[in-house]
């Protein structure tokens, strides 16, 4: 009994991660797709992989003929690459280098279109990095294939396999072997149980059962995470072209119990997929006024918090926005909500926000520039603040392609008559060309890194 617990909640463990990895490919996959969606121009493939450090490589082919190629990491002459068998996904290869010794190498084909085809190839350490693995105490010895290829883990593939669940979407399979302190724990605690005592074995087998029972999806260890206080918020101050301190914008963050930090590109995606929105805004808006009360503001300040375009549209959205302002009103904050921009703004939407600023709530267009809203849509939005999107503030002092989008998107604002937020600032040029063209506010590692509450009461003095 001690061992089927043990590979049955290894298999949960795998599970977990699997999820993970999954998002984590999704998410590469679509970067790499915008990419190379062009395989003719080559210039401009060449510029979009230049800010993602984790491809090593690519080419695009079209009719056995290659169109664009970086720098020849693998031979990309070979038929193999222009295969009309060759499925779009994740895939492993097998670089021979000239000691004979075998690289294995990850590689991202795209769809197969009039123009051509593209592959992205990742070596197995930026394969590591980007996966970003979290140890554990427990599970000691962690394999990750792609198709039948181990690229993580290969020494303990073996023993590993018959705790293993794939991914069909993804071709990705992960299994995990308990650590030996972990196995001697289990067996210990099973033995205890065995003891003739009615009451011992009760107690211990309702502690094993709450324990360790298996956690069956992301969103069930969401609501857990929510009821157990395991969310809690960063947040990182924006400045004013005065260099003052503005405000602020809460960043949800999430200390898993077995996985450690579990990244937001993970759960935020879920939490929106599960209309888990309203919820989860309610913990952020109680854990503000938790966090900011006890710093005694004399004066207000902004704090900025995410929310989807569905919380918008909630059914509770008025009752729990009038309670959240009287609770803000208490601890001296201004609030203001930054509407996601890579979803969809319908009408719905954007009667909601009129509505939400009629209680003096402002508003904020987040990400703009790399998401869906039309400018004729936007014509229609009030809005108080406009955000431009960390990809943008990048191309500064860049030769880009979209160096002057930057440019039009400050001057749109402009016309618009909102204020600007530049998101991602981390150079001083890149502060001084910003300010320089009216954007009024700024954020980013140039100016603090999101910091936890107990760092900003001992660095702010306010008032």
């Amino acid at each position: 009994m001690s061992k089927l617990s043990v590979d049955h909640h290894a298999k949960d463990f795998g599970q977990f991660y699997l999820q993970i990895l999954g998002r984590k490919a999704d998410v590469l996959s679509a970067q790499v797709g915008v990419a190379l969606s062009q395989p003719e121009k080559c210039e401009e493939i060449d510029s979009r992989m230049a800010m993602w450090r984790y491809i090593d490589d690519y080419a695009t082919v079209k009719d056995g003929d290659i169109l664009c190629q970086s720098n020849p990491l693998i031979d990309w002459g070979s038929s193999k690459f222009s295969a009309k068998t060759l499925e779009p996904g994740l895939h492993h290869y097998l670089k021979k280098s000239s000691d004979s010794t075998a690289d294995i190498v990850l590689m991202i084909v795209t769809e197969k279109t009039s123009s051509g085809q593209g592959f992205a190839v990742l070596t197995e350490q930026a394969f590591h990095e980007y996966l970003d693995l979290v140890p554990s105490s427990r599970y000691s010895k962690l394999t990750i294939w792609i198709g039948d290829t181990a690229i993580v883990g290969r020494r303990h593939a073996d023993q590993v396999i018959a705790n293993s669940v794939e991914s069909g979407d993804h071709h990705i399979s992960i299994g995990a072997l308990a650590s030996d302190t972990y196995v001697n724990t289990t067996m210990a605690m099973f033995v205890l149980s065995s003891i003739p005592v009615a009451l011992m074995i009760s107690l211990m087998a309702h502690f094993l059962i709450c324990y360790f029972a298996p956690r069956l999806s992301l969103a069930d260890d969401i609501k857990r995470g929510l009821d157990r206080k395991e969310f809690y918020l960063q947040y990182q101050p924006i400045y004013g072209n005065d260099n003052k301190l503005h405000g602020f914008e809460a960043l949800a963050r999430w200390q898993h119990p077995k996985m450690g930090n579990v990244s937001p590109e993970i759960f935020i995606p879920e939490i929106e997929n599960q209309q888990l929105s309203m919820l989860f805004t309610r913990y952020v808006f109680e854990r503000v006024v938790q966090d900011i009360g006890p710093l005694n503001l004399t004066k207000p300040y902004h704090l900025g918090v995410n929310v989807p375009p569905s919380f918008m549209c909630s059914d509770e959205l008025d009752t729990t926005l009038k309670s959240t302002l009287e609770a803000f009103q208490r601890v001296n904050l201004l609030l203001t909500l930054e509407v996601t921009e890579r979803q969809l703004l319908d009408e719905e939407a954007i009667r909601h926000i009129d509505a939400v600023r009629q209680l003096g709530i402002r508003v904020a267009i987040d990400d703009f520039g790399v998401g869906h809203t039309s400018l004729s849509m936007l014509q229609r939005v009030h809005f108080d603040y406009l955000k431009i999107d960390k990809c943008f503030v990048d191309t500064v002092g860049v030769d880009s392609i979209n160096a002057p989008v930057l440019e039009s998107i400050i001057e749109l604002a402009h016309r618009l008559n909102v204020n600007i937020v530049a998101e991602g600032v981390e150079k001083i040029e890149q502060s001084s060309f910003l300010s320089a063209r009216g954007c009024q506010f700024q954020q980013g590692y140039l100016h603090d890194r999101p910091l936890s509450i107990e760092t900003i009461s001992s660095r702010f003095v306010f008032g």
